[in-house]
């Protein structure tokens, strides 16, 4: 055990009572090196940030901790969330309803590194980098196949949606197994669900879903245009980061070495994260500004 002296003990405390869970198998993913950062560079070390697998195991610890901690935040990708979920989040943050969690505003945390405003400003670009078109010509490549993940991500949604099926009560209408079977051949409730799972999986339903995502992502505009759509915004941001990073940037450590892959990508995010509030995304400047608040008991 270290022991420290002239500790002050209100950040002690402080330390020890907020926490930010993100998405990340581990502490060197990018997610936490982006936010820790952000936080760090602005005032807000009192939040410890940590890593906690996929974005089902953040949702699952949210629902489990919210009533033994409130002062722990949980934050995730969108995937294919609608709109209306995503904004209702921030607005509504700090809500135990939502069990304190925040949704980004875009599909992936990546997503914002593939904004060519926000990216150009990187001192790791490769001289005459023409980074804003290398983006539009990755996502350009990847757009139906992007359309059909989403799909895929919207379909598994409906699919899980929970039975609204009351219990049985009634011991004497389960004699033996064949009354049980019967009961549960003639429950509405597991005969409606079959109906719509069915009606979930036909053709036209998925083709109309996917065609929706198609039209959402170009905005009616194909090939795929900067002002039309939503594609910098829906589509894989860390796929599409990948590529832009390797092909547009060279990063060196201090003993001059090259950095290639998840090392080279995490000193690109590390270094943009860095920049003053007011040049980082609107979306981190909203997340600084409600962890504030929630630290100074606002």
């Amino acid at each position: 055990m270290k022991l420290q002296r002239g500790v002050n003990a209100t950040e002690v405390l402080q330390k020890a009572k907020h926490k930010l869970f993100v998405e990340g198998k581990d502490n060197q993913e990018i997610d936490l090196v982006v936010v820790q950062e952000l936080l760090n560079n602005n005032e807000l070390t009192a939040i410890e940030v940590q890593a906690m697998g996929g974005c089902d195991n953040v949702r699952s610890a949210a629902q489990a901790l919210i009533h033994q901690h409130s002062s722990y935040y949980f934050l995730i990708d969108r995937d294919d969330q609608n709109q209306t979920t995503v904004n209702e989040s921030w607005l509504k943050f700090p809500d135990p309803n939502s069990y304190n969690m925040l949704i980004w505003r875009k599909r992936e945390l990546e997503n914002y590194f593939i904004a060519p405003e926000y990216i150009g400003k990187s001192s790791f670009l490769k001289p005459n980098a023409n980074v804003d078109q290398r983006i539009l010509k990755e996502c350009n490549r990847r757009l139906f196949l992007d359309a059909a993940n989403l799909t895929l991500y919207a379909l598994s949604r409906e699919l899980r949606k929970p039975l609204t099926i009351k219990h049985f009560a009634e011991p004497a209408q389960f004699k033996n197994v064949n009354d049980g079977l019967v009961q549960l051949e003639q429950l509405s409730g597991l005969v409606d669900k079959k109906t719509e799972v069915e009606n979930i999986l036909k053709n036209d339903t998925v083709k109309e879903i996917y065609e929706g995502f198609v039209k959402e992502l170009s905005g009616d505009v194909l090939p795929l245009q900067y002002d039309s759509g939503t594609w910098l915004e829906r589509m894989s941001g860390k796929e599409v980061f990948r590529v832009i990073a390797n092909e547009c940037f060279q990063v060196r450590d201090a003993a001059n070495n090259l950095l290639t892959g998840k090392e080279q990508n995490k000193q690109i995010v590390r270094q943009l994260a860095k920049l003053p509030l007011a040049q980082q995304p609107t979306d981190f400047q909203e997340l600084v500004a409600l962890l504030k608040k929630r630290v100074n008991g606002f």
